[in-house]
């Protein structure tokens, strides 16, 4: 079975992890045979070794009937063939043989190449349309059978549209991606979510905001299954963007809240997620402030601007919010000591380390461990004069960035200014006082 097409080897025109690669070309052979018979002929004989003579004659039968009676055509209309060749292909996966079943799967995929190839070659838009979605259906219907050959196949069908804004990319991507998931293959997938942001561009004239949101969301409940933890609680943050504007019915659906609670917890337990000030401004969390989450809101608004003082006293009135959410104390204690040494050392030069542990609540003898951590997680720049039992501050990370910041930050840049003209004033004025001696 052979064509002259190639199919692109990766969903990208990136190299792909070798795990992944699935180059397909199909060439013809010595003769003039058309593909299509060739690919007839192939699934026949499978037919006649897996199934029946009877069912093997009953598919020649009809494709002989289809071909035959475009071949006095003008213009061949692979609508009918594409259609039977896809009847026959539910089965095909069964038929790869449990020992040495390399030179079957190589068949296969050859074959499916014929198939996708057809498929490029429809002329009524509504029967693409179904025919790439019975494709998707057939590919994902199993994950006992052949689960890498099929993510293959979804990937080349996804190539087969190698227009970026092709709105049957969407739908096929989508399938493999939940594929992937479903079959425990979703590590394939990863490489390619780094392009995703570039593709929703690309899909941008036809995904509804509901496509939107059910891609970010299901990908963040993949990555979470696959303990991608920090790039789950990213997509999760791309989902609750597109609810801003929403009216409060919508904000207040179950499937809203419930990924509005999973990112609060997300922020206040991943050791390295600091700002606050993106969650609590999106309107998802602010539909949660009057209900019965009110409390969760509120531990997020002490991360937000809060000190180690601050949540010693939510955990009093609000313990509950810990147990009920399974979050532990001590980690976001620890966490919090970092945003509250981030808060002490703003505008600050130097601190003793004696005033750091006060301020967070601290052993003396055990502050430093706090401070070197702090720094190694870039919430302060700068360094500890052991000598002096100091920490010397470059900068730190600032917490939120409103009207006084911005104010700040322009002080700050007017003083930088004012100092560079002071320097090249003096070295002008050290120029006019000793101009260059001449020559002799």
């Amino acid at each position: 079975l052979r064509h002259p097409l190639g199919l692109p080897g990766e969903i990208l025109p990136v190299p792909p992890p070798a795990e992944a690669a699935m180059a397909t070309y199909i060439n013809y052979g010595e003769g003039e045979e058309d593909a299509t018979v060739q690919g007839a002929e192939w699934l026949q004989n499978l037919l006649q070794l897996s199934k029946s003579p009877e069912a093997a004659k009953a598919f020649a039968d009809k494709f002989k009937e289809h071909y035959s009676s475009q071949e006095s055509s003008t213009s061949f209309d692979y609508g009918p063939v594409f259609d039977l060749f896809v009847d026959y292909s539910e089965e095909l996966f069964a038929m790869v043989p449990e020992t040495r079943p390399e030179e079957r799967l190589k068949d296969l995929e050859s074959y499916f190449a014929l198939v996708l190839s057809m498929l490029l070659l429809l002329e009524d838009r509504d029967h693409i349309d179904k025919a790439t979605t019975r494709l998707c259906k057939l590919f994902s219907s199993s994950i006992e059978q052949q689960p890498e050959l099929r993510l293959r196949l979804l990937m080349m069908l996804y190539n087969t549209f190698n227009n970026p804004t092709f709105e049957f990319r969407y739908p096929v991507f989508k399938h493999a991606v939940d594929y992937a998931a479903k079959a425990d293959l979703f590590d394939q997938i990863l490489p390619y979510l780094d392009y995703l942001e570039t593709w929703m561009l690309d899909w941008e004239s036809y995904l509804k905001v509901e496509d939107k949101r059910e891609l970010y969301h299901d990908l963040s409940t993949y990555l979470r299954n696959l303990g991608k933890k920090v790039d789950s609680y990213n997509h999760l943050k791309s989902y609750h963007m597109l609810y801003q504007g929403e009216s409060a019915d919508v904000l207040s659906r179950k499937d809203a809240s419930d990924a509005a609670i999973q990112l609060i917890k997300d922020a206040v337990m991943l050791p390295n997620v600091f700002q606050f000030d993106d969650i609590v401004k999106l309107d998802t969390v602010k539909a949660l402030r009057n209900g019965k989450q009110a409390g969760l809101v509120k531990l997020c608004d002490v991360f937000l601007l809060g000190d180690v003082k601050a949540l010693k006293e939510f955990q009093k009135k609000e313990g509950k919010v810990f147990e009920e959410h399974g979050l532990n104390f001590e980690d976001a204690m620890g966490k919090l000591r970092l945003l509250t040494l981030a808060t002490v050392c703003q505008k600050l030069s130097e601190i003793s380390l004696e005033e750091v542990a006060q301020k967070l609540d601290e052993d003396a003898a055990t502050v430093e461990r706090t401070v070197v951590r702090a720094i190694s997680e870039g919430i302060v720049d700068g360094r500890i004069d052991q000598l002096h039992k100091k920490l010397l501050v470059k900068s730190a990370f600032q917490r939120k960035f409103e009207k006084d910041e911005w104010s700040f930050l322009d002080s700050k840049l007017t003083q930088w200014v004012d100092n560079l003209e002071h320097v090249i004033k003096f070295i002008g004025e050290q120029k006019s006082a000793h101009p260059t001696q001449g020559g002799a």
